[in-house]
């Protein structure tokens, strides 16, 4: 049974769970140091990294189809809650996730967890544009 556009693709691409832990923990470690994006993370995630990066290498499980269990199939209000997240940082965001992938992954992995960044980049600036064009709240 097909339960969502990447089952069984991961497996196929070479992803592995430790892979995907490698590729996450390296790229957070890039997300902190970069001076755009660090502050940003550092505010919206606070002090618990740790639970983070979990919830997040299990959001890449689900994603390749490696495992179930992320529960918030929908991403998209933890990233609008937050005014500093803006379209215009995805382009970096992603450009830190391609330069990790290609540290870490053959060519095909890097295609696979590329193109669900890339997925995920279109729905969030999509819906930071749509957070953008409500009146503010009174």
């Amino acid at each position: 049974m097909n339960t969502g556009p990447f089952e069984y693709r991961g497996a196929a691409a070479g992803l592995t769970e430790p892979l995907i832990r490698a590729v996450i923990l390296s790229f957070y470690e890039k997300v902190r140091r970069d001076p755009v994006l660090g502050p940003i993370f550092a505010e919206a995630i606070g002090d618990d990294w740790t639970s983070h990066i979990e919830r997040i290498v299990l959001f890449w499980l689900t994603a390749t189809g490696l495992q179930r269990g992320y529960e918030g199939r929908n991403f998209m209000p933890a990233h609008l809650r937050h005014a500093s997240v803006r379209a215009e940082l995805l382009p970096r965001w992603l450009d830190l996730f391609r330069r990790t992938t290609a540290e870490h992954c053959t060519p095909e992995s890097a295609r696979a967890l590329i193109d669900i960044a890339e997925r995920m980049a279109q729905t969030l600036e999509i819906g930071l544009a749509r957070k953008d064009q409500q009146p503010p709240k009174a």
